[in-house]
């Protein structure tokens, strides 16, 4: 197999992610009210499934699933299952408390040992439903004859993963390769053709679920078979 292995240097871009914690005050003219309930919690999920793609075989590929509370009391969240042949899961295990503001990131792994498509599913419940949250798993076992690696600098910022995008040499369509934010600071593209030339670039994602501006893009050329 051929692979291309390139280097991005990290663009720094300022991430605006604020929290406005509003405070309201209320007098009564001689009554006296009793204390008001808290706001109830919500649970933000800022991806509905997985999907991986084109994975080699033997290698792993680990995208992210961030839960937030983003209401006013706290919550609980629990992993329940996970299934699908490949894929694991690390991050929240037999339960996390979340208070107000809090996130906590669900670290889906898949590592297929066979060629073909892979269908799984993490299973989840949170004390916000009685109903269980489901996240469907996808990805596809594949022995590529070319492949191009590309790296790339931490984020100096707090961040929960990256997104990677590629597009043709010849023109800028941008097309991101990643449903969830990768976690590592690197990642495999085994859909590239030999002989073709292509451009990388990378964002990052904060808890609040905003990316940055691209970072400085890469330029790769597939070897010829």
């Amino acid at each position: 197999m051929s692979s291309m292995k390139t280097k991005i240097s990290w663009l720094r871009a300022a991430l605006l992610a604020g929290v406005l914690v509003a405070m309201g005050c209320g007098g009564g003219g001689g009554g006296v009210g009793g204390p008001s309930s808290p706001p109830p919690a919500v649970l933000t999920m800022y991806s509905s499934s997985v999907d991986f793609g084109d994975v080699a075989v033997g290698a792993t590929t680990t995208q992210g699933v961030t839960f937030s509370n983003t209401g006013g009391s706290s919550l609980t969240l629990q992993q329940n299952s996970v299934s699908g042949a490949g894929y694991t899961t690390n991050g929240i295990g037999q339960g996390v408390t979340l208070s107000p503001g809090q996130y906590v990131t669900l670290a889906v792994s898949f590592e297929p040992s066979v060629s073909g498509k892979a269908n799984g599913m993490a299973s989840l419940t949170s004390s916000t439903s009685s109903s269980p949250i489901n996240l469907p798993l996808t990805g596809n076992g594949v022995v590529a004859a070319h492949s191009a690696t590309v790296n790339w600098v931490a984020s100096k910022s707090p961040v929960v993963g990256y997104n990677i995008y590629r597009t043709p040499a010849a023109f800028e369509s941008w097309a991101r390769l990643n449903s969830s934010p990768i976690l590592a600071t690197s990642y495999t593209d085994c859909d590239v053709q030999g002989g073709e030339s292509y451009l990388f670039t990378v964002t990052s994602v904060n808890s609040a679920n905003v990316e940055s501006a691209f970072s400085d893009a890469t330029y790769a050329t597939i070897p010829s078979p």
